[in-house]
C-alpha cells in the first residue's frame, strides 16, 4: 500500500544532529528556528510511540522541512527552474507550500549525508499530504501542526485531539488508528477552511483525505 517504508539506517549521532541544527539555524530567523526546534522535539516524542529505532531519522527531518520557507517566490521560483519542476496549476497557485517541494529538493545537494529517500519524502509532503503517506510522512506532518509553540486555535485543538486521548496508552492497533483518524481530521478541516475561504484546494491534500477515508490505520 505505501510506496515507502522507514527503514534501518547506520545510527544517526548526537553530533550529527547538532551540527546539522547549528547549520539550519544560521539560515532561518529566529522564530521560524523556534518553531523547528518544536517540530523536532514533537516528532521525537511521536517517534517513541510509532518507530522509536527512526526517531533521530525524523529529527533530521524536521530540522530541515522548513530549510526554504523564508526563501522569496522568486527564489522558489529558481528552485523549481533549476531542477526542472513544472508545476501543476493548483501548485502553482499556492505559494505556501511550495517550501515543502523546495527544500526537498535542494537537500541533496545541500545536505547529501540526510538525503535519504524517507526524510526527502516526509520533507516533500509536510505542508499537504498525499495519496499513500508513510508512516514518516504522517508524523512530520502532524508534529508540524501540533508543536507547542502553534497557538493557532485549529492547532490548540487538533494538539488535544492527538494528546488527551493518551495514545501511549492505546495497543500498537489502537495508536495507529488515533493517527490515521487524527490526520484524518486535520486535513478535513484544511479543506474546510480553504472551501470557506475561496482557497485553491490541493490535489494531493484530497487525494490525501481520500486515502485516509479507505484506511483503517497507519
Amino acid at each position: 500500500m505505501k510506496e515507502q517504508e522507514l527503514k534501518s539506517l547506520p545510527p544517526i549521532t548526537d553530533a550529527a544532529l547538532a551540527a546539522l541544527r547549528e547549520s539550519v539555524a544560521r539560515r532561518l530567523s529566529p522564530y521560524r528556528m523556534a518553531h523547528t526546534l518544536g517540530v523536532e522535539e514533537t516528532v521525537a516524542r511521536l517517534a517513541t510511540l510509532y518507530c522509536p529505532e527512526n526517531g533521530a531519522l525524523l529529527r533530521g527531518a524536521a530540522l530541515l522541512h522548513d530549510l526554504t520557507k523564508e526563501l522569496s517566490e522568486v527564489e522558489q521560483k529558481g528552485v523549481f527552474a533549476a531542477n526542472g519542476v513544472e508545476l501543476r496549476p493548483d501548485e502553482a497557485a499556492s505559494p505556501l507550500v511550495w517550501h515543502g517541494m523546495t527544500a526537498a529538493l535542494i537537500i541533496p545537494a545541500e545536505y547529501p549525508a540526510w538525503a535519504d529517500p524517507v526524510l526527502i519524502s516526509a520533507v516533500r509532503w509536510h505542508t499537504t499530504g498525499r495519496r499513500h503517506m508513510t508512516l514518516a510522512d504522517a508524523l512530520l506532518n502532524l508534529a508540524d501542526c501540533i508543536e507547542p509553540g502553534r497557538q493557532f486555535a485549529d492547532c490548540v485543538a487538533l494538539r488535544h485531539a492527538f494528546w488527551d486521548p493518551d495514545p501511549a496508552a492505546m495497543t500498537e492497533k489502537e495508536r495507529r488508528r488515533h493517527l490515521r483518524d487524527v490526520l484524518l481530521l486535520y486535513f478535513e478541516n484544511t479543506l474546510s477552511k480553504l472551501r470557506q475561504r475561496g482557497g485553491v484546494i490541493c490535489l494531493d491534500t484530497l487525494a490525501a483525505v481520500e486515502d485516509l477515508q479507505n484506511r483503517n490505520e497507519f
